[in-house]
């Protein structure tokens, strides 16, 4: 009896241990995927988590008193109290694997605690999880959740047809609510209804074979599979629409695991112009079901990301389409966690008429890898000609990659030009790339003779070999980098020739008599600034020189206050001299300002019109992105002149700018840098971030307000701050104007926020928003990098031209006049 009894006892036991102990326990979502909690064990003296950490090899990770469990229902806080094989509040390095096992030990849990969070309280931090049950794991999966998931039709295509989900579902790129869900047999028939109101009936019919039949409405049922296949033939036709023409796009989708608890609420989608370099954010709307949404315009097919939480995904878009995607954010997280640019992102699907473009695209995105620790190395261990030989080989695979994989899925049309070109651009972007940096790294390194060694003119052979004159090259995803670096590279060099003018600078001929010195022999006490300028003239009388436009600008001031203040003596100089310092001594000043005008003109006409004709040379043909490298420099060149000069230039370009949609591009910059009005201020437009900014501006109504966009890790930003510290003094509480200082949370952590402004923006007018807010605020006045500058005139406008910190002295002065 005593031993019936005792095995009856230890039976009790097992079964309590058992029921205190989840394997693999389940949870609703988390911030990231280092810690993986494989079990959890539920004593009277402890709650034992068994941590499994999955990380880069030989980077650390750390938890100590920080770290906590919370009980999801009562807000209940249990601390770390120890840990078997890890040691706390210490850099724990993970091992070749990149994997650790250990236990983490917490006070017992209430028996009445069905759900905790696993969390830590250092801001930033990756190891948030969030509702994780307790309770044991369900032994049969219900009918629903056998159907829930994305289904891939099993034709050629495998595209993604069907998103069923815990809070809606997606097919035909439409979003659905549930109106019923029921069982049927072996089926699960819904009801679903989309945003006008249409509803779509579906049959869903898991098999035994992993696969599901699903029937829409009266339509016949099809077999649907989970598995996303491998790359499978593609037709499609060859009637496309025009490569540049303005539309609105959509892109919307689905995040699957996310809640706004991980920290972010919405996204941004950077918009660029690759032909006229304009680029700025557009926020993505994120709801809390994890469905988002973003409307913008481009002007040609895009390949770009949308960004959430710092984490890149990226998409392929087209004027006037849709596009659908789904994004597992453990898969983020799993890419996250690798710390390695080049891990691949599973698990994102695209629905609409370019989707197959999207897959593509993303598939061969993994194929033309150059890590840069490797590229890095190369540079400064390779001469030009040296590194062409390594890489020949590598570049020759891309390009045999491409189009092998363009043969075996039947590309044609744009899928074939995109899967070609991106090989292609990649090959060219880093060829500029490694000539790039070459002269700045031999500053660094002196000794290196390798660095020495210039690239000569047969270097540049590869850019025959680019699509320089197919339009779908701008959609090519490092066209942005490679058009950059084509601008600005040399191209004298590659045809032999060494002299090349600057842009932004002009000849300047200065005069064989200085009207400085005259006036110096005549008494007239020279500033110090006034001085320098007369030593210059005389040291380079007669000589032609190429001048900085802006320097001349500035100078043409002081000429201007020195003519005012000394007429008579400048009419007698013009008497006895032919010049007044390069410019015509003419009485006829109104000459004068037009033979300026013309030789601008003239000099930005030739400068583009050079770089034109040198690439067309060094390619054999007048390829398409010359005209695209002419138009990327007008706004610059426009901005120079007065409206009837640019006029005057943009109608010279036309011979340079022949492409019709480019040239409306030109007209279209003009507009923008003269515009008919001529208004100096703008009204904000009305909408969610126009809102934010007015509540933070509104307890400095009545005020012009200078708002500085800065964060504590921008350099620049705290370089501007800190200048401008005694003009912050000199304008305290000045009765029409105020500094405004706003940051976001994420780009300013707390501590660093708090220590900075208490030694430098003590008493100002600071705000730390959230970063949802902030990205308003940068789709609001476009801006992508810091610090970014607005003046808000009293009426709530914002100024056309904002001064910056640099100038901001001078515009007060104007303003306000000095205050005491």
């Amino acid at each position: 009896m005593k031993k019936l009894i005792f095995f009856l006892l230890l039976c009790i036991t097992c079964m309590l241990q058992a029921q205190n102990v989840i394997d693999n326990p389940k949870f609703k979502f988390r911030s990231g995927s280092i810690y993986n909690i494989t079990r959890i064990e539920r004593t009277p003296d402890a709650t034992r988590l068994h941590i499994h950490v999955i990380f880069r090899p030989h980077w650390w990770v750390m938890l100590g008193k920080s770290t906590y469990l919370e009980d999801a229902d009562t807000g209940e806080k249990y601390y770390l109290t120890g840990s078997e094989g890890f040691e706390l509040n210490k850099e724990v390095y993970t091992p070749d694997s990149g994997t650790l096992d250990f236990v983490l030990l917490f006070p017992p849990l209430p028996e009445t605690t069905k759900e905790i969070h696993f969390l830590d309280d250092d801001e930033g931090d990756e190891s948030h999880t969030f509702y994780i049950s307790l309770e044991k794991k369900d032994a049969k999966a219900s009918l629903f959740d056998k159907v829930s998931g994305n289904w891939m039709g099993m034709n050629d295509y495998y595209e993604w047809a069907f998103g069923i989900y815990d809070s809606l579902a997606v097919m035909d790129s439409r979003f659905y609510q549930y109106e019923t869900i029921r069982q049927k047999g072996k089926s699960v028939l819904l009801t679903l209804k989309d945003d006008w109101g249409d509803k779509v009936e579906l049959e869903l019919t898991p098999q035994k074979n992993g696969l599901c039949r699903i029937k829409k409405d009266k339509e016949p049922a099809l077999l649907y599979s989970r598995d996303a296949g491998s790359m499978k033939a593609m037709q499609v036709e060859e009637n496309e629409s025009p490569v540049f023409h303005r539309d609105s796009v959509c892109l919307q989708g689905y995040i699957a695991g996310y809640d706004q608890k991980l920290g972010f609420t919405n996204g941004l989608i950077y918009v660029s112009n690759d032909l006229t370099r304009e680029d700025y954010p557009m926020v993505v709307t994120l709801q809390p079901n994890g469905r988002f949404e973003c409307k913008f315009e481009i002007n040609y097919p895009m390949v770009s990301s949308v960004v959430f939480n710092n984490d890149w995904i990226p998409f392929y878009i087209e004027p006037g389409q849709t596009v659908t995607m789904y994004v597992d954010w453990e898969a983020v997280m799993a890419r996250s966690c690798a710390r390695d640019y080049y891990y691949s992102l599973h698990n994102v699907h695209y629905m609409g008429s370019t989707a197959y473009i999207g897959k593509a695209l993303k598939y061969v995105d993994d194929l033309f890898v150059f890590r840069y620790e490797d590229f890095s190395k190369m540079q400064k261990e390779l001469t030009p000609a040296q590194f062409i030989e390594r890489c020949e080989p590598m570049f020759r695979r891309w390009s045999e990659q491409a189009d092998s994989l363009v043969a075996a899925n039947r590309y044609v049309g744009r899928a074939a030009r995109l899967v070609r070109n991106t090989a292609r651009i990649s090959q060219g972007y880093k060829m500029f790339d490694f000539v790039m940096d070459r002269s700045y790294l031999a500053q660094e390194n002196k000794d290196n003779e390798v660095l020495k060694v210039k690239e000569d003119s047969a270097y540049y052979g590869f850019l025959r070999q680019m699509p320089l004159n197919d339009s779908l090259i701008v959609a090519d995803k490092n066209f942005s980098g490679f058009i950059n670096r084509l601008e600005y590279m040399n191209l004298a060099r590659a045809l032999g020739d060494t002299t090349t003018v600057e842009r932004g600078k002009v000849p300047y001929k200065y005069p064989q008599k200085s009207i400085l010195t005259y006036l110096k022999k005549h008494g007239v006490v020279l500033t110090p600034e006034q001085e320098k300028m007369q030593k210059i003239s005389e040291e380079k009388a007669g000589q032609t020189v190429i001048r900085e436009i802006s320097e001349l600008i500035e100078e043409t001031k002081i000429w201007e206050e020195l003519t005012e203040k000394y007429k008579d003596l400048f009419e007698a100089y013009q008497k006895e001299n032919e010049s007044v310092d390069g410019v015509s001594a003419s009485i006829d000043e109104n000459q004068k300002a037009e033979d300026e005008k013309i030789m601008r003109i003239n000099h930005f006409f030739e400068s583009q019109k050079k770089k034109s004709e040198q690439l067309d040379s060094i390619v054999g043909y007048a390829p398409l992105v010359s005209q695209i490298i002419v138009l990327r420099g007008l706004l610059f060149d426009l901005e120079q002149l007065d409206r009837e000069s640019a006029r005057s230039l943009l109608d010279k370009e036309k011979q340079l700018i022949s492409h019709p949609f480019m040239f409306a591009e030109a007209e279209r910059l003009y507009t923008q840098a003269f515009p008919l009005q001529n208004d100096s201020t703008y009204a904000l437009p009305e909408g969610p971030a126009t809102e934010i900014f007015r509540n933070i501006i509104k307890a400095h109504a009545g005020k012009a307000l200078f708002v500085d966009f800065w964060a504590t890790f921008c350099g620049p930003c705290r370089g501007g701050i800190e200048r401008t510290a005694g003009l912050r003094q000199q304008y305290k509480d000045h009765p029409e104007f105020q500094f405004i200082y706003i940051t976001s949370d994420r780009e300013s952590p707390e501590k660093t926020y708090n220590e900075y402004v208490e030694k430098n923006l003590k008493g100002e007018a600071c705000y730390r928003i959230p970063q949802a807010d902030y990205n308003y605020l940068r789709q609001l006045f476009q801006f992508n990098g810091i610090p970014h500058y607005e003046w808000i005139e009293k009426d709530g406008t914002v100024l056309r031209n904002s001064p910056g910190a640099y100038d901001l002295e001078n515009y007060l002065k104007k303003r306000f006049g000095n205050k005491d």
